[in-house]
């Protein structure tokens, strides 16, 4: 758990809990309305941040496992910036689901919530339709290709090793990083982690601003349920953001090195002198032996790096279209594309499919 924040301390809504207000039905529609509004400003607060502007580690290497490793690292910091998105544009259509509520009579018989109804659809994102128009516009896109259960693969990684390498190749492919490389992946992840922070110290206040409005009955409670989880879905992100920051400043610590200590040890134009104090060694001799050193360095980031990342948020924004969608998709490669379906990367696809449509399926059962 990230030790900069603890457990829900929002009002108690698991099945079963005393005070949690799910028997009987009581709405004061106006403060449930108000309510909402700052749901959907906090979610366009989040959304507005610029977290997912940063540049890629800084490569300069002669063997291409450095170079994986930073692709990996860099495709670790995208995954968060869409998990992040997805997580603010949740607590976004929690709240305009909310402000639906308000305006209906039949939460006692019906106490669904029912589909986000997303307008102005297309490339640029959606927009919830305001109808009485009092709150400010809010823009978002939609929910991501892992939403809400799935999981981002990273790209793979494989040390190929260092003993092929010469003085030549070394020295080809090294560059310099420029100092700006401090203001990348690291401080994406710190503002990150910042941000998760300062809206996990929000949300369960609107969670508890809900409750006391007073808004009690099951529709009630499963928004209750909701927002918990997707507190849940912050703690767990801000801790795994918190593991790959430190795996993408330990890589800048191995960079730094590396960059430090490569003429010194490579270059194969050294004074004569030189070369008869290392002992007749040789510049590809001395080349294979300082990545020999560097190698292990890069492993140790490696084993840093968190396991892919994966969503378990509610579900709210899944729709019946999503459904059908992901459901033609799944029967059109079995039945058209079923070679392709036993190859490892289809059979991955498929897994991973068969799961987001189950955790769809659930949400559209739970939250209608």
């Amino acid at each position: 758990m990230s030790p900069e924040i603890g457990p829900w301390p929002g009002p108690d809504y698991t099945a079963g809990a005393n005070g949690s207000g799910i028997d009987g039905f009581e709405i004061d529609r106006r403060g449930v309305r108000a309510v909402s509004g700052k749901l959907i400003e906090l979610a366009h607060d989040g959304l507005d941040t610029p977290l997912h502007t940063y540049a890629q580690l800084p490569v300069g290497f002669p063997w291409k496992f450095p170079h994986e490793l930073a692709r990996c690292l860099y495709s670790a910091g995208l995954s968060a910036s869409v998990f992040w998105n997805d997580l603010n544009a949740e607590i976004g259509t929690a709240g305009v689901l909310i402000e639906r509520a308000c305006t209906r009579y039949d939460l006692v018989d019906n106490p669904l919530l029912g589909d986000m109804p997303f307008m102005e659809a297309g490339s640029g994102g959606v927009r919830p339709p305001d109808r009485l128009g009092e709150r400010p516009a809010i823009h978002w896109n939609g929910p991501s290709g892992f939403y809400p259960n799935g999981t981002d693969p990273l790209p793979s990684v494989v040390d190929d090793g260092v003993e092929w390498q010469s003085a030549e190749t070394a020295m080809t492919s090294f560059h310099r990083p420029s100092a700006d490389w401090e203001e990348g992946i690291p401080t994406f992840l710190d503002l990150l982690v910042g941000s998760l922070v300062e809206l996990a110290n929000t949300l369960p206040l609107r969670a508890q601003d809900l409750h006391d409005a007073p808004w009690r009955g099951e529709a009630a409670a499963l928004t209750q349920r909701a927002l918990r989880q997707v507190y849940d879905n912050m703690i767990y992100l801000a801790t795994w953001a918190d593991t790959l920051d430190t795996a993408c400043k330990r890589f800048l610590e191995v960079v730094d090195w590396y960059t430090k200590n490569f003429y010194e040890t490579v270059d194969p134009n050294r004074p004569y002198w030189d070369e008869l104090l290392d002992l007749g060694t040789t510049a590809d001799s001395r080349t294979r032996t300082f990545l020999r050193t560097a190698n292990p360095l890069f492993l140790e980031v490696l084993d840093m790096i968190p396991p892919p990342i994966t969503e378990n948020l509610p579900g709210l924004m899944v729709v019946d279209e999503d459904l059908k969608s992901l459901r033609s998709t799944i029967e059109d490669r079995k039945e058209y594309d079923s070679a392709a379906l036993n190859r490892y990367d289809g059979r991955q696809w498929l897994e991973e499919s068969e799961k987001l449509l189950q955790g769809r399926e659930a949400a559209e059962r739970t939250y209608g």
